[in-house]
C-alpha cells in the first residue's frame, strides 16, 4: 500500500511539473504572439516604408539588420525586409546583411533568456523535469536551434529557450550562425534569380539539408570547441540565476 501510494504522489508530482512546463512554454509563446495582434499590420505597412526612405546603402543596410534583430520583440515581417535587402543592396551584401540580422537577432532573444529567473523557475517547475529538459535542449541544440531559426515565432521561442536552458555559448551561437547564412544565402540566391520572394520549395530543400550539415559541422569542429565546457549545473539560491 505504502509503495503504491508513494508511486501515485511521484505520478502527480511528475504531472504537475510537466503542466507547469507547458505553461511557462505558453507564455513563452503568448509573449511573442501578443505584439502580432497588436501591432502587426501597422508594422507590415511601416517596415517596407522605412527602408525604402533610406538611399544611402549603409543607413538601408543598418536599418535592415536592425529590424531583423528588433524580431524578436515586435512583429517585423522579416521575409519582407530580408528580400527588399537583397533587392537593394544586391545579392551579396543584401544576404549578408539578412544574415548578420538573423544572427544579432538570436543573440538578442539568447540575453533576453538569460536573463529570466532560472532557479525560480527550475524550483517552480520542479528540479528534475527542468535539469532533464536542459540536458535535452543542449544535446540537440544542433537540431533545433538550426531548424528553428528560419520559421517565424519558432525562431524567436528556440533563442529565448536556448538562453533559459542556459546552452553554452559556443555551441549555441555557432549553430545560429550557421542557419543564419544559409538563410542569407537563400534570399540572396532569390534576388539573384530575380524573383520577388523567397521560393518555398527551394527554402525547404535547403532546410531539410541544414541538419546534415550541421551535424557534419559539429562532428568535426564546434564538438571540439564545446568539448572542454563542464555540464550547466543550475545553482538554487534567492533571487539568482543559474550560472
Amino acid at each position: 500500500m505504502g509503495v503504491a501510494m508513494n508511486r501515485a504522489a511521484s505520478a502527480a508530482v511528475a504531472r504537475a511539473s510537466w503542466w507547469r512546463l507547458a505553461a511557462f512554454a505558453c507564455l513563452l509563446l503568448v509573449a511573442v504572439l501578443a505584439p502580432f495582434a497588436l501591432w502587426g499590420e501597422a508594422m507590415d505597412r511601416a517596415a517596407p516604408a522605412w527602408l525604402a526612405a533610406q538611399q544611402a546603402p549603409l543607413w538601408l543596410a543598418a536599418l535592415g539588420i536592425g529590424l531583423l534583430v528588433a524580431d524578436v520583440l515586435l512583429p517585423v515581417p522579416s521575409s519582407v525586409v530580408a528580400m527588399l535587402l537583397c533587392w537593394s543592396l544586391g545579392p551579396l551584401w543584401g544576404g549578408a546583411a539578412v544574415a548578420a540580422g538573423s544572427l544579432l537577432g538570436f543573440a538578442l532573444g539568447y540575453a533576453l533568456g538569460r536573463l529570466l529567473p532560472q532557479a525560480r523557475l527550475r524550483r517552480w517547475i520542479g528540479a528534475a523535469l527542468w535539469d532533464r529538459a536542459s540536458a535535452r535542449a543542449r544535446e540537440r541544440a544542433l537540431w533545433w536551434i538550426v531548424i528553428a531559426r528560419p520559421l517565424p515565432v519558432l525562431a524567436e521561442l528556440s533563442a529565448l529557450l536556448a538562453g533559459a536552458w542556459g546552452l553554452p555559448a559556443t555551441a549555441a551561437f555557432a549553430h545560429a550562425a550557421l542557419a543564419s547564412c544559409a538563410l542569407g544565402a537563400l534570399y540572396g540566391a532569390s534576388a539573384w534569380l530575380g524573383l520577388r520572394q523567397a521560393q518555398p520549395l527551394a527554402m525547404l530543400a535547403a532546410m531539410a539539408v541544414l541538419p546534415v550539415a550541421a551535424w557534419c559541422l559539429h562532428r568535426f569542429f564546434l564538438r571540439r570547441l564545446t568539448a572542454g565546457a563542464g555540464p550547466v549545473v543550475p545553482r538554487e539560491h534567492d533571487g539568482g540565476t543559474a550560472p
